[in-house]
């Protein structure tokens, strides 16, 4: 006998779930879609959401928790609205991506992969992003911000 998980999601957001079931040929490619709106919702994907997204999708929960922990996207540690990236790959470690981070951290208050206490900014060091022209690359929510310095990460706490 299947147990139904208690869903951590809203009647509209497990609409939306459901949608990504038929957005796409296969049921399996709306996946991530549908783990990128969880974490935009709950800015994290804990277990009892994966369990849930792993029923509406009809896949085992396994499948699901193996996608949800191998892309860095995704995070089981509760994001701030304003989730901030700094590259700390090699060409922009060389370039200060470590001087910068102790800048985050002191700038925002919080450690690495904390929230602040409003939920409006968290920080991370995040695998290359591409800009090694722009080191330390520096992004807000997945969009490019360009190069992390003193002065542009005190703008940080001016973003609408």
């Amino acid at each position: 006998m299947k147990t139904e998980v208690k869903t951590p999601f809203t009647p509209e957001q497990e609409k939306a779930l459901e949608l990504w079931t038929k957005a796409y040929p296969y049921v399996n490619l709306g996946l991530i879609e549908a783990l990128r709106s969880v974490q935009d919702w709950h800015r994290q994907v804990m277990p009892p959401a994966a369990a849930r997204v792993a029923e509406i999708f009809g896949m085992p929960f396994n499948h699901v928790w193996g996608v949800a922990t191998f892309f860095p996207t995704f995070t089981r540690w509760k994001t701030g609205e304003k989730r901030v990236g700094i590259c700390h790959g090699l060409t922009c470690f060389l370039a200060g991506s470590d001087k910068m981070e102790a800048c985050l951290s002191k700038t925002l208050g919080v450690p690495k992969k904390t929230a602040t206490p409003d939920g409006t900014f968290s920080w991370e060091p995040m695998e290359c992003l591409g800009s090694c022209e722009h080191g330390p690359a520096l992004q807000v929510n997945d969009r490019f911000v360009g190069k992390a310095t003193e002065e542009s990460i005190a703008k940080l706490k001016d973003m609408k």
